[in-house]
């Protein structure tokens, strides 16, 4: 089996902003791909279509803000689905004065239900001010604290860092994670410069028969155990004469004393007979004295010489183990407190073969049980701990960073209703609709019209347009420029419009707007787009703006689990015009989301890439064309 280059294969994931098509593709390809390393070089490697494992459009340079829409010389009417109109007194084409009226309508809003829409802000407001409070609990709370690390032990060692790993691998030891199962999984610690290859995978399924044998025999023998007999039927010791409830001899006092043989020690501890009686005179065995009165062992019998009745238990016969579950772990430097770099379950099965098969499943629910605190048995030791709030500094500073995206996130859901309230208390006026300027009637619909196709039942211009208020982060606000164009999304209608940047602030938003994407603690910069008049805006509707931070890109993108990289240079194998595989260096560039890197030259679209790991995988193999199932597993 050729060896896996751990510190290839797996790359440390960053999250970044992805399409959902793209996330099922990297987890089904990171989590389900089949290995099959029994193969014989006989046998032919499966090639798979570029778009199978690979994209060639790149959307990570787009950004989203949001902004409520306002007018300027245009005025457009739409109707809910509680209004009905009574009467439309212009025409298209016609030309209104400021304060002519334009139509009429009735509505069957009730104050009721404004009043209810009015609670619903208020609602989203307790909620702000609960969430602003646990912010500010978070904010207090002091994190667990771990004392710097001291090595008795001699050997490589990192004040903070813990030991070294200095051998090849270090496997874990703790009999109830025997690998039969993902929750009992064996951990074994990689060195970074060691490969998996059979010889390590042998070692590991020989430490999951041994413990799972020894967890197997344990189990037998513990159901094999007689139950406890109750000393009668309330579970009450009698103290009575029954010898077996007096003790054994040697208890109490002795003969010599006065003592009952039963109640005391054997003959002879306190004294000879002659002080304190013959052993037979203080009582016969009944009461509790030593077997026979003259401690005859054939009277009283010797329990030594029975014969046992204790149950024999049954031979245990051992069982070959051919599957199991493990994790590799690398840590950062090799150190045993280094961060965790990587993190990979393997379920492994043995072929009849002798050689290996595997897949690979997400471990990130289990804990790494091999760190234990000082004094605790088996595992790495690390200092103990100063739980404080119970948390530790990354977790506060997640719960935080969540905390303050929550309450971003409230605070426009607040904009929002309070958006909706005020169109729904102008829908409760008086039902007349005045001209707001001096202009012409562009369009007029009927109400079927209008509620059907979600456009302006009645539409008024002076020459003028929509305005949206976006906010750009200061970590991108200088890749944006006046003139600009953009995408604007009516969420109301769904109905899209293409936007001009026209303006962009020098001082940062007072309110500390977030859009929910990019990093919270930045600054925002408000910038203003305008929308002609073409558009069918709402005037105080929210909508979105979707801007380009940088140049569009078009490149080729292909999933990491497909390139390898030796002595620092990256390549793929591919399939060659004569149908064999051939290996092909290639420049890479950035890499998006921790699971695609861009190839910027040596492999197009068109190609046919193979799963570079195998005992077979190789340049010159025989290639045929895979499918899904081949490639998932």
């Amino acid at each position: 089996m050729k060896k896996i280059d751990f510190k290839d294969l797996f790359k440390r994931r960053k999250k970044w902003i992805l399409s959902v098509t793209a996330l099922v593709l990297v987890a089904a390809i990171g989590c389900s791909i089949w290995y099959y390393a029994g193969h014989t070089s006989s046998e032919p490697v499966y090639v798979y279509p570029f778009n199978y494992i690979g994209m060639t459009e790149y959307w990570g340079d787009s950004q989203e803000s949001y902004g409520p829409v306002t007018t300027d010389k245009i005025q457009t009417v739409y109707l809910s689905d509680t209004q009905t109109v009574t009467g439309i007194e212009v025409q298209a084409g016609d030309t209104v004065k400021k304060g002519d009226l334009l139509m009429t309508f009735d509505t069957t809003l009730s104050d009721l239900q404004l009043e209810r829409k009015r609670l619903d802000v208020e609602k989203l407001k307790l909620q702000l001010s609960d969430a602003q409070s646990d912010l500010a609990e978070i904010k207090s709370m002091k994190p667990m604290v771990i004392p710097s690390f001291s090595d008795d032990g001699g050997g490589d060692s990192d004040e903070n860092l813990g030991t070294a790993l200095t051998s090849a691998y270090r496997l874990s030891d703790q009999k109830a994670y025997d690998g039969s199962t993902q929750d009992k999984a064996l951990i074994c610690w990689l060195n970074s410069s060691t490969s998996i290859d059979d010889s390590l995978l042998e070692t590991i399924r020989q430490r999951a028969e041994e413990f799972y044998n020894a967890n197997a025999k344990a189990n037998q023998k513990a159901a094999s155990s007689p139950s406890a007999v109750l000393l009668n039927e309330n579970d009450t010791p009698d103290l009575g004469d029954n010898p077996g409830e007096s003790g054994t001899p040697g208890e109490g006092g002795d003969p010599g004393e006065g003592g009952n043989p039963g109640e005391s020690g054997t003959p002879g501890e306190g004294g000879t007979p002659s002080e304190g009686g013959t052993p037979g005179e203080g009582g016969t065995p009944s009461e509790g004295g030593t077997p026979g009165e003259g401690g005859d062992p054939g009277e009283g019998g010797d329990p030594s010489t029975d014969p046992s009745t204790e149950p024999t238990d049954p031979p245990y016969e051992p069982v070959t183990v051919n599957s199991f579950y493990v994790i590799f772990k690398v840590t950062e430097g090799n150190m045993s407190l280094g961060s965790t770099r990587v993190w990979q379950g393997m379920y492994v099965t043995r072929l009849d073969s002798g050689n290996f098969q595997f897949r690979l499943y997400n471990a990130n629910g289990m804990a790494d049980y091999t760190l234990v605190q000082s004094g605790e048995s088996g595992g790495v030791e690390i200092p103990e701990i100063d739980f404080g709030s119970g948390y530790t500094a990354a977790q506060i500073a997640q719960m935080r960073s969540d905390k303050e995206k929550e309450i971003k996130d409230l605070q426009f859901k607040i904009k929002m209703a309070e958006a909706d309230y005020k169109i729904m208390q102008t829908e409760v006026s008086d039902g007349n609709i005045y001209a707001q300027f001096d202009g012409e009637v562009v369009s007029v619909l009927t109400e079927e019209e209008a509620k059907q196709m979600q456009q302006p039942v009645l539409k008024v211009s002076g020459g003028g347009g929509f305005y949206v208020e976006g906010f750009v982060s200061e970590l991108e606000k200088g890749n944006m420029t006046i003139g600009q164009e953009v995408t604007v999304n009516d969420w109301n209608t769904g109905m899209t419009y293409t936007g001009t940047v026209e303006s962009i602030g020098d001082f940062p938003a007072a309110n500390g707007y977030w859009n929910g994407m990019g990093n919270p603690t930045a600054s925002y910069y408000p910038f203003q787009v305008f929308v002609d008049g073409s558009a069918d805006l709402q005037e105080g509707r929210y909508v979105s703006v979707t801007y380009s931070t940088a140049g569009s890109e078009n490149g080729v993108y292909l999933s990491n689990p497909f390139i390898r990289t030796e002595n620092g240079k990256s390549y793929v194998l591919v399939q060659g015009a004569d149908g064999r595989l051939e290996q092909r260096f290639v420049t890479t560039g950035k890499s998006l989301w921790g699971s695609y890197t861009e190839i910027l030259e040596g492999i197009s679209p068109e190609d046919m890439i193979a799963f570079p790991y195998g005992k077979n995988v190789k340049p010159g193999a025989k290639a045929v064309e895979g499918d899904m199932s081949d490639l998932y597993g």
